[in-house]
């Protein structure tokens, strides 16, 4: 199993926030690191963080868990 780990940045589409999200990508298969930069590049700059969690796991083809505060509850979203 490989573990790739990172941070991604994107605005909330319910208000003005900028949110800060740490992303933990888990595949059997190796992933170019390239490819992980490259897809959080061409995400949206104004995403909820379940949707950036289901756009990772369709792109990348692997577990991904986002997590993140927003409005003081922290999230985590997991997409298997």
């Amino acid at each position: 199993m490989n573990t790739y780990k990172t941070t991604h940045r994107a605005s909330c589409p319910n208000g003005a926030l900028l949110d800060t999200y740490d992303i933990t990508i888990r595949s059997a298969e190796p992933i170019m690191v390239e490819d992980i930069a490259k897809t959080l590049a061409d995400a949206p700059a104004t995403i909820y963080q379940e949707d950036l969690a289901t756009l990772l796991r369709a792109k990348l083809g692997a577990e991904i868990t986002v997590e993140g505060w927003h409005h003081g509850i922290h999230i985590t979203s997991t997409r298997k």
